[in-house]
């Protein structure tokens, strides 16, 4: 009988090629992705959490508590998606009862600890659905101990993988959904393909999977064209993902106290971590709460429900996209399809998601009980490159309306995102609006009427070129701080306003730079002179639409609405708080006006 202690060596290949054996069948797991939402996405989730694996075992290793404790650490890392959480729980849930044996080397001790770790794999969802990953799970580890963990790992693990495959093909029966669109469930077809590539990998003891993943090359997130129609739109918009560390409540502490807000909720915990799944409206509330018991390192929010609208009823042949700046009104983003970048804001050591897991209005609050100023960022590459990934696969050509780039490096970032798509015959183009807020949501609304009406892209794209210059926005600031640290207006010339008490209209020139467009002692002052230039401005160009935007003053925008519909005639198209990385900038109690002109200023 071969040795029943477990060789790390051969432990650690057997999980690297079970991860490469996933990552290559990733394309078939988003097209049966169906349970619990029809998001396309299972496969490249599943992944992600896989390459984080590999790019964590690459360092040397001494034994198998040292493989099981990286997988462990890599998985609550690189986690994503439903299945991908559940898959990191039993992982570390392995982990865990590992470290209870004695034999911490042997196979019975594996074995055992596979099974175990079954029971924190169920407690991590909060309700357990069978039919699914976690089904699969159990048949395998109940397989692996049939034969009371006697016997080495080559013997055991082609029973156990015959088994896993019966339950695998089962799924189909156990969820009406499945059995609908006659498909498997992706999570658990997952899960089968990555202990298929480790059995195989053990018996065989060579590399078995003909296509190696370069480590350097970055997963994208991929998401798939449903092929499936019996689907229903989902109850929750905002798919919710958050990594917390140094957390101070138990898993079931968490699980309810987040019942409320959503469902589909998987929470995995080990050593102070947890990545938290939750299907949402209120990703705001959640991460909210999440920051009073730890301090969050990662977080995403994917909107299931743009991607089932675009799935089954796609507005357009192009996609337009734009960034969180673009102050829009969120109903019609939705309902015209629009898909948004988000910025990112870090507070303290909290970083949030713009306009999703925090709003403006709660900015000022948090922002109050910190020392250090908030920053903002833009979208990473990897979040723009998703992003366009799933828009090739659903669209003929894409257009991005980007924040100025004088004011922020978004415009740079999508480009090169774009580069990277060369393979794509989907047409991308990117254009710097050189405007930002409301100015360049009315550029975008712009955009959406000529892809509505069905002009060509190419005149698309020309007529957005042009349109930039039709655009303006004045903003009545009270407090210059803000916009003289973070550079927004020029520095010398706000700190003399700022000396002797004026109040700036402040704007944007031609290239989108902020500058100082006029001056008064008063905030009423102000406010006159805004409403005067934009009242010439009617007289001479004709104002086409309007909107009025505010940092956390309502009341002073509602006010601004009612003389500016008076003096012009024409109500504003939208009013709306401001994003959030605008109001960081333009401080607490600023109102702005974004104008669109028939024909360019001159």
């Amino acid at each position: 009988m071969e040795s029943r202690i477990i060789d790390y060596k051969e432990l650690l290949f057997a999980f690297q090629q079970g991860a490469i054996q996933l990552i290559n069948e990733k394309q078939e797991l988003n097209q049966i992705n169906v349970f619990p939402v029809s998001d396309g996405d299972t496969g490249s989730n599943l992944a992600s959490l896989m390459q984080t694996i590999l790019e964590e075992t690459k360092s040397e290793t001494s034994s198998v508590v040292e493989v099981f404790e990286k997988i462990a650490e890599a998985s609550l890392l690189g986690a994503r998606g439903n299945s991908g959480i559940i898959f990191a729980q039993y992982f570390n849930g392995i982990y865990n009862n590992l470290l209870l044996q004695e034999e911490k080397n042997s196979v019975s001790s594996f074995v055992k600890s596979v099974k175990l770790a079954i029971g924190e794999a169920y407690q991590a969802i909060a309700n357990p659905v069978e039919g699914t990953i976690i089904t699969v799970m159990r048949s395998w580890a109940e397989a692996l101990n049939e034969n009371g963990q006697r016997g080495s790992l080559e013997e055991l693990l082609p029973n156990a993988l015959v088994k896993a495959s019966e339950a695998l093909e089962n799924t189909t029966k156990q969820l009406k959904i499945l059995q609908k669109n006659q498909v498997v469930d992706a999570g658990a077809k997952g899960f089968y393909v990555f202990i298929e590539g480790f059995t195989q990998a053990f018996i065989n003891k060579e590399t078995v999977v003909t296509k190696i993943v370069d480590f350097d090359d970055s997963i994208k997130i991929e998401i798939s064209e449903s092929l499936h129609q019996n689907t229903s739109e989902p109850t929750y918009r905002y798919c919710t993902e958050i990594l917390l560390d140094q957390v101070t409540e138990s898993k079931r502490e968490i699980q309810e106290k987040l019942k409320l807000l959503g469902d589909s909720m998987v929470v995995a915990m080990s050593r102070n971590k947890a990545r938290i799944h939750i299907h949402s409206n209120q990703p705001d509330q959640v991460l909210s709460y999440l920051s009073t018991i730890g301090q969050p390192i990662q977080q995403k929010a994917d909107d299931m429900l743009l991607q089932y609208q675009v799935n089954t009823q796609k507005k357009a042949p192009i996609a337009l996209v734009t960034d969180s700046i673009a102050d829009l009104p969120a109903d019609y983003v939705l309902n015209n399809q629009i898909h948004v970048l988000p910025m990112n804001i870090l507070i303290g050591n909290t970083s949030y998601i713009d306009k999703i897991t925090i709003q403006s209005n709660q900015f000022f609050d948090i922002n109050k009980t910190e020392d250090e100023r908030a920053t903002s960022s833009q979208p990473t590459l990897k979040s723009v490159e998703n992003l366009l990934s799933f828009l090739e696969t659903r669209y003929e050509s894409i257009l991005v309306i980007t924040v100025a780039e004088s004011l922020s490096g978004t415009f740079h970032t999508v480009q090169k995102a774009a580069e990277h798509m060369t393979s794509t015959t989907t047409k991308i183009e990117v254009i710097d609006s050189k405007q930002n807020s409301a100015a360049q949501g009315l550029l975008v609304m712009s955009a959406n009427e000529w892809i509505q009406a069905g002009l060509s892209f190419d005149e698309i794209v020309e007529r957005t070129k042009n349109k930039r210059g039709q655009l303006k926005i004045l903003v009545s600031v009270d407090d210059l701080n803000p916009m003289i640290d973070s550079g927004r207006i020029p520095q010398f010339a706000g700190k003399i306003a700022k000396k002797i008490n004026l109040k700036p209209i402040v704007s944007l020139n031609k290239e989108g730079e902020g500058k100082l467009s006029d001056f008064a002692f008063s905030l009423k002052g102000n406010e006159r002179k805004i409403i005067h230039q934009l009242k010439k401005l009617h007289e001479k160009n004709k104002i086409k639409r309007y909107a009025v935007i505010h940092a956390n003053s309502e009341e002073r925008a509602i006010q601004w609405k009612n003389k500016l519909s008076e003096q012009l005639g024409l109500k504003p198209s939208y009013v709306m708080d401001i994003s959030t990385v605008v109001a960081m900038s333009a401080g607490q109690g600023s109102v702005a006006v974004a104008v669109e002109m028939d024909k360019e200023e001159l």
